[in-house]
C-alpha cells in the first residue's frame, strides 16, 4: 500500500490541477455525477449478486438434510464440537514455531482420545472449512466454489445438516459468539456472548468487521502502525472507529473478555438440561493475539509467530482442563471433537490441524490415521445414532501462493 499511496496522492493533485482549470463548472459537475452513478451502479450490482447467491445456497442447505439419510438411531449423549481456530497439528507447532505439544498430546491420550498421525483439514479457510465439516461434504458437491465468499456460504454454515439433523432428533444447539457476523450461529437455544446487552456499534463482531473494512480504506497505513506500536494509547473517542490499540475499548481487549468468557460458559455446559450438540468455535489462537501464556491479558503484544507460540501454550493447559470438566460433570460420556480449521502457517501446511476425537464405548475403533473432518459427522450417526453414511476420500485443498487450488498431499507425524 505505500506504492499506491504514493501513487494516488499524485492522481488527487494532478486531478485537482486540472478540475481548476475548467471553465465550466456545469460540464464538469456532471461528468463528475455521471462517474459517480457508474460506481455506485458497479457497487449495487456487486451487492445483488451476492444477495441473489447467497439466497440460492440457503436453499442448499435446506435440501442437503434430505439428500443425505438421516440418521434413525438414537442416543441422549451429548456431543461437544470443540474447534479451535488456526490450531496447527503438532509437527506444524513443532517445526516453525518452537511448541512442544508432546505433553498436551499425551494428556489427551491419556483422557480416551484418538490423535490421527495423518490428519488435515479440507481446507486451508475457516468458512469453507467449517461448511465442509458441518455438512459433511465437499464445496464443489455443494454447488460452491474454493474460493466462495463468505456472504454466500454463511446460511449453509449457520443451517448447516449436522445442526438440522441433531436438532431433528431433539438436541439442543449450544454455540458461542463468533468474532464475524458470517460465521456466528445466534439463533441456536444457546448463544453464549459476553456482550449481549452492548449496543451494535461496540459489538465485538462489529468491531472486527469495522478493522477488515480499514484495512481496505486509504486509514490502512495508520491501522497497521498502531498495531506494529502497542504503546500508543489510543484515545476511547477515536478508539470507537479504530478497534485496536491497548486501550481497554479496543477490540483486543473485547477479544480476550469473550474469550475467557467462551472457556467458562463451556465448561458450564453439563449442567444445561437435556441432550446438547456443542458448537464451541473459539478463537484462544486466533489473532488478535491477546494471552500471557498463564491467561493474563497481554495489553502490548505485538501480532508475531511468538505471539502465537504463547497462545498455543495457553490453548493447551486450558483445553485439558476444561475436557476433565466435561468429563466429570457428564452423566453419560459424552462425544468430544477437538479440532482446528487451519493452523496459522501458509500454503501447503496450512492444512495440518489438530485433531482429537473421544468416541467413546469403543467408538474410537471406527477412527483411522488419514481421517479429515468431512467425514467427522458421518463417523458420529454411524457409529452412535444407527446412520448409514459412505465414508468420503480424504482430500485437502489450499490456495497456493499464485492463488491456484492444489490438493495437499497426505504427510504424517513423524514417530519419536
Amino acid at each position: 500500500h505505500r506504492y499506491f499511496i504514493a501513487a494516488w496522492v499524485i492522481i488527487y493533485f494532478v486531478s485537482l490541477y486540472f478540475l481548476l482549470r475548467i471553465k465550466d463548472a456545469r460540464s464538469a459537475n456532471r461528468s463528475l455525477n455521471t462517474i459517480s452513478l457508474i460506481l455506485v451502479g458497479l457497487v449495487l450490482i456487486q451487492i445483488l449478486a451476492s444477495t441473489i447467491r447467497a439466497s440460492l445456497s440457503s436453499s442448499v442447505a435446506e435440501d442437503t438434510p434430505q439428500q443425505i439419510s438421516v440418521a434413525t438411531g438414537s442416543d441422549d449423549r451429548d456431543i461437544y464440537y470443540i474447534l479451535i481456530d488456526a490450531f496447527g497439528r503438532q509437527d506444524v507447532l513443532a517445526e516453525n514455531y518452537g511448541v512442544d505439544s508432546s505433553k498436551f498430546i499425551s494428556q489427551l491420550t491419556d483422557l480416551g482420545f484418538y490423535i490421527p498421525n495423518c490428519t488435515q483439514s479440507n481446507y486451508d479457510r475457516t468458512v469453507t472449512s467449517l461448511t465442509s465439516t458441518l455438512n459433511m461434504n465437499y464445496m464443489d458437491a455443494m454447488g460452491f466454489k474454493h474460493d466462495e465468499s463468505s456472504a454466500v456460504l454463511a446460511p449453509s454454515l449457520i443451517h448447516s445438516s449436522v445442526r438440522a439433523i441433531f436438532e431433528g432428533m431433539g438436541y439442543d444447539t449450544v454455540t458461542f459468539k463468533s468474532l464475524y457476523p458470517w460465521l456466528d450461529v445466534k439463533d441456536a437455544k444457546y448463544h453464549y456472548d459476553y456482550f449481549n446487552t452492548e449496543s451494535a456499534s461496540v459489538d465485538l463482531a462489529s468491531l472486527n468487521f469495522q478493522y477488515l473494512f480499514l484495512r481496505t480504506t486509504a486509514v490502512r497505513p495508520l491501522v497497521e502502525w498502531l498495531i506494529s506500536r502497542p504503546d500508543i494509547t489510543v484515545p476511547p473517542f477515536w478508539a470507537n472507529w479504530i478497534p485496536v490499540g491497548n486501550s481497554l475499548q479496543s477490540r483486543e481487549y473485547r477479544q480476550y473478555q469473550q474469550n475467557v468468557y467462551a472457556l467458562e460458559m463451556l465448561e458450564k455446559v453439563p449442567d444445561l438440561p437435556g441432550k446438547k450438540f456443542v458448537y464451541a468455535h473459539l478463537y484462544i489462537t486466533h489473532q488478535p493475539f491477546v494471552f500471557y501464556p498463564d491467561g493474563r491479558f497481554h495489553p502490548d503484544l505485538v501480532q508475531t509467530d511468538s505471539a502465537y507460540h504463547d497462545q498455543i501454550l495457553f490453548a493447551q493447559g486450558r483445553l485439558i482442563e476444561i475436557v476433565k470438566t466435561i468429563l466429570a460433570k457428564s452423566e453419560k460420556e459424552p462425544i468430544i471433537i477437538l479440532q482446528g480449521d487451519h493452523s496459522y502457517y501458509e500454503g501447503e501446511k496450512r492444512v495440518r490441524i489438530l485433531n482429537a476425537y473421544r468416541f467413546p464405548d469403543g467408538g474410537n475403533e471406527n477412527l483411522y490415521d488419514s481421517i479429515t473432518p468431512v467425514n467427522t459427522f458421518r463417523v458420529i450417526f454411524n457409529t452412535y445414532f444407527g446412520g448409514h453414511y459412505e465414508l468420503l476420500p480424504d482430500i485437502s485443498r489450499y490456495a497456493d501462493s499464485d492463488k491456484s487450488i492444489r490438493e495437499a498431499p497426505v504427510t504424517c507425524v513423524e514417530p519419536k
